[in-house]
């Protein structure tokens, strides 16, 4: 068994990535178990809201290591085929494959002075109030004070520890996408992003999001929707999407099997219990996801530095009772800094999916009222919060605002706005 580390952070994407470095600055000995060897494959869209440059520093100046690709014009589709174009003055979404971003976050975080254990696949977890105890399934050991669990929406740690039971199919996302070179298949304009909402169903969406020398084509629905009322294999559904938007005009090539991986998102917002004595969850594990756009990476970021931050204040107090007040101090951290935009995420995308003729109210709307298209890509790249979105257009334009953005999501809104859920 090895106990010379500080912390044990499971699971090395951005969440873990990001708290190991921010661990290692911070004079911690941590561990980052990682069940994979990198460079490893890994299913995601690829986009970040460049707010995340702002957030972290340290990130534009390592981005030059990986192929980037920055958009700032945004196609939003409705079910009709209906759609607005939205441009930003400035790049307002960051592109890149989780294949090299991956690797790199974990680089900067060996070179910060984590240890990076690799192929270590986690078996079983236990923690007490004196530490946390790792077993791998080749029977190595690791124990250490602290551990972050970062492991994704599949990830075990957080069931082994009793913290999170699963996923229900009404809060997950099953999301069918395939990344492919742009030699086998490439977005004709690859200056936009383009998304489509109500595809299939009022809850379906879809999108192109055009890479440096790949484009990530998408397409996917709620996992209850899909049980109930798809008939086709998720790569069928994909062909088609792909042959549709062949058809259009928007891709030129062929989908490719090969590059075809479907996966989970988290979208019912943060699990109950993110936190307790010894442990804190971050990342896709803590069900930290924006449910309306399926952004992910940056709040893995954001709490993965959270959950580093809170177990480096519980590492300078020596006391016995170091571990103590780790978990309301995480709680209390990220309901601060994200908590609010996360809650009205989930409240916009249940009353935006439960019906198609609201995104095309949406869209419509945008493309009648500049100030709306204008606040709905402030909103989409971080830099306004759905609450201040609100508020401004119900000054300029107080019924247009009502009918667009709901009634109905504004009356459920303000009933559990009220109070955040409760610390665990």
């Amino acid at each position: 068994m090895q106990n010379e580390n500080d912390a044990i952070v499971v699971g090395a994407g951005p969440a873990g990535a990001t708290a190991a470095r921010a661990l290692a600055l911070g004079g911690a000995r941590v561990c980052l178990l990682e069940r994979s060897r990198f460079p490893r494959n890994k299913p995601c869209g690829g986009g970040i809201t460049v707010r995340a440059l702002r957030r972290f520093p340290w990130l534009e100046p390592a981005l030059g290591r990986i192929p980037t690709h920055y958009v700032s014009r945004l196609v939003l589709e409705g079910a009709s085929g209906a759609s607005v174009t939205l441009t930003s003055s400035r790049p307002a979404v960051l592109l890149i494959r989780r294949f090299e971003f991956d690797n790199l976050l974990t680089r900067l975080a060996v070179e910060s002075g984590a240890d990076l254990v690799e192929q270590a696949w986690v078996s079983s977890v236990d923690a007490d109030e004196n530490g946390a105890n790792v077993r791998t399934r080749d029977g190595r050991e690791f124990r250490a004070p602290f551990l972050i669990a970062a492991d994704g929406v599949n990830g075990v740690t957080t069931r082994r520890l009793g913290l999170h039971h699963g996923w229900g199919a009404d809060s997950i996302a099953l999301d069918m996408m395939e990344e492919t070179p742009n030699s086998e298949l490439r977005a004709v304009d690859p200056a936009t992003l383009w998304v489509s909402y109500g595809r299939g169903g009022a809850d379906g969406y879809g999108y192109i999001f055009p890479k440096r020398d790949h484009v990530n084509v998408g397409i996917g629905c709620l996992l209850s929707h899909f049980r109930e009322h798809v008939v086709l294999a998720p790569h069928e559904m994909q062909q088609q999407f792909v042959d549709d938007l062949t058809r259009r005009g928007a891709l030129d090539g062929n989908s490719s099997p090969q590059h075809f991986t479907p996966f989970h998102i988290p979208v019912g917002g943060p699990i109950g219990k993110t936190a307790r004595e010894r442990v804190v969850v971050a990342g896709d594990a803590g069900g930290f996801v924006n449910a309306y756009t399926a952004e992910g990476i940056y709040y893995a970021m954001v709490t993965g530095e959270l959950a580093a931050n809170s177990v480096l204040a519980a590492l300078s107090d020596r006391s016995p009772r170091a571990g103590r007040g780790l978990a309301k101090r995480y709680v209390r951290a990220w309901k601060r800094e994200i908590g609010s935009e996360l809650r009205d995420s989930v409240l916009i995308q249940k009353y935006l999916f439960a019906d198609a003729n609201r995104i095309e109210a949406v869209v419509r709307g945008a493309s009648c009222w500049p100030e709306l298209a204008q606040a709905i890509i402030a909103y989409a790249s971080g830099d306004l919060s759905y609450k201040e979105a609100r508020r401004r257009l119900l000054r300029q334009f107080p019924r247009a605002a009502l009918n667009l953005l709901g009634t109905g999501f504004h009356n459920r809104s303000a009933g559990k706005s009220g109070r955040e859920p409760s610390a665990p």
